[in-house]
């Protein structure tokens, strides 16, 4: 099971451009918990869903697939527009075994089965 917490507008932005990675722009966080015993691989995307329309998300630091371990925390950022942001409801992450999770894009901490 993956928990989520979403952090839009995040004041790590300014960490990441001048301290850490110089990356700019980077006002969405999120940290994602594997709460299960074994690893689970999140493909390096989420999708954005409302009632009419899937916004597919691919500008996520770190890149790539990503595996997250037993119990631990995995913290990924990216530069989400805020208009845009506002016209969605849920966000989605997807493993590599085809498994889906969602979590409402207002959550600060949600479980997804």
């Amino acid at each position: 099971m993956i928990d989520a917490t979403i952090i839009m507008n995040s004041s790590v932005e300014e960490v990441l451009a001048f301290k850490c990675c110089n990356l700019p722009d980077q006002n969405l966080e999120i940290h994602l918990h594997n709460t299960g015993g074994d690893s689970v691989v999140v493909n390096g995307f989420f999708q954005l869903e409302n009632d009419t329309e899937t916004m597919r998300v691919h500008n996520l630091f770190p890149s790539g697939d990503l595996e997250i371990p037993p119990y631990e925390i995995m913290a990924l950022y990216c530069y989400m527009d805020n208009e845009e942001w506002k016209r969605f409801q849920t966000i989605t992450f997807f493993d590599v075994e085809g498994n889906a999770y969602s979590f409402p894009t207002w959550s600060t901490g949600h479980s997804s089965p």
